[in-house]
């Protein structure tokens, strides 16, 4: 993000002696004479006007003033004596530079009442157009207030009260339920009663695909279709397809009198999306062997031109007899599938729902 100058403002100060407001260049008060204070800052005029004159433009780019070290005096930044006592500047401290003031003042300009004559007079002005007396600052409108959310209710009905604790009992118990049920076990010799196995290969083939991506990143082989513009990134830099876009600009105070009227811009650069067919290895079909012993082998493969395998996928079961009851266990390890011959006794333990959690030889 860049920041771009829109040009310069002039600001305004308060004098604390007399309360008179005054121009940004002005380095003592038109009302009283007093010098303004270091710790006196720079405000927003009424209304942002670029200035144009070119005293004002010179004084803006100066650089921030400086305030005698022996009388306070401010002065412009390449003075190398005070205005006011001739001192020397060196030791002098600069005013501080780069503070945000505000967003761009560009509405209408507010009227503000003279506190001796009752003239009304235009915020820009500093005097009363009418008596002369200075002009108090027009205060800036405060933005409106949220809407107050309804209020709730004191305490919760006993109806309700009832019906949320009910709730909670109920969910607490089917929780427990579950727990209890997981942790619940029980071991029992067992007989092997059957086995059976399953492995398939995938087959991969060459298969059109629609796919999408940006134009510069599209295979050369593939076929193009539908494009579309989209934002692709944010860059500080301008380029060939790019659009700049920038926030509402603000005023920072240069501590000089002036402020400069700024704004922060990016560019959104914009490049064609595209839908596109290629050609890519997909999975296009599945071949098995199973059987129902403790022999299992992988199935034999023909492969067509441009054909190639893929993934392989292996499942066995061992079907347990406990007690006239019978309860699968699957694994996907055929090492440890090969130890559970037919009629093989085994102890077993079982959960509360059903599932075997631990096998071991029967003793």
């Amino acid at each position: 993000m860049t920041k771009e100058s829109l040009g310069h403002v002039e600001l305004e100060w308060t004098c604390p002696f007399c309360n008179t407001r005054n121009r940004g260049r002005n380095k003592v008060c038109a009302n009283c004479g007093a010098a303004q204070p270091k710790d006196v800052q720079f405000e927003q005029a009424a209304k942002d006007e670029l200035v144009t004159d070119a005293e004002g433009l010179e004084l803006a780019k100066a650089g921030p003033d400086i305030h005698c070290p022996f009388c306070g005096t401010r002065n412009p930044a390449t003075a190398k004596k005070c205005s006011r006592c001739g001192g020397d500047l060196t030791e002098g401290e600069r005013r501080e530079s780069g503070q945000v003031l505000g967003a761009q003042q560009t509405g209408p300009v507010a009227q503000v009442a003279c506190e001796y004559c009752g003239t009304k007079n235009p915020a820009t002005n500093v005097k009363c157009t009418n008596c002369g007396s200075p002009l108090a600052k027009a205060p800036r409108p405060k933005p409106a207030a949220a809407p107050a959310a309804a209020a709730a209710p004191s305490r919760m009905s006993p109806v309700m009260l009832i019906v949320g604790g009910i709730i909670l009992l109920v969910i607490c118990g089917a929780i427990a339920f579950f727990v209890a049920r997981g942790f619940q076990t029980e071991t029992n010799v067992a007989r092997v009663s059957d086995v059976t196995w399953r492995r398939s290969i995938v087959v991969l083939g060459l298969a059109p695909v629609e796919r999408s991506a940006w134009a510069d990143e599209i295979p050369g082989d593939a076929d193009v279709g539908f494009c579309s513009e989209r934002e692709r990134e944010r860059s500080p830099f301008p380029t060939d397809r790019s659009e700049e876009v920038c926030g509402t600009p603000y005023v920072e105070d240069e501590g000089t009198g002036f402020g400069e009227l700024v704004q922060d811009c990016e560019y959104i650069v914009y490049d064609d999306y595209c839908e596109y067919t290629t050609i890519e290895l997909m999975p296009i079909g599945t071949i098995d062997e199973s059987g129902s012993d403790l022999n299992p082998f992988w199935p034999q493969t023909r492969l067509e031109q441009d054909q190639q395998l893929g993934e392989r996928r292996e499942v066995y079961q061992i079907t347990f007899d406990v007690d006239g009851e019978t309860v699968a266990y699957e694994t996907t390890n055929a090492s440890e599938f090969a130890r559970f011959a037919p009629g093989s006794a085994w102890q077993v333990e079982i959960n509360g729902f059903g599932d075997i959690v631990n096998i071991e030889p029967a003793r």
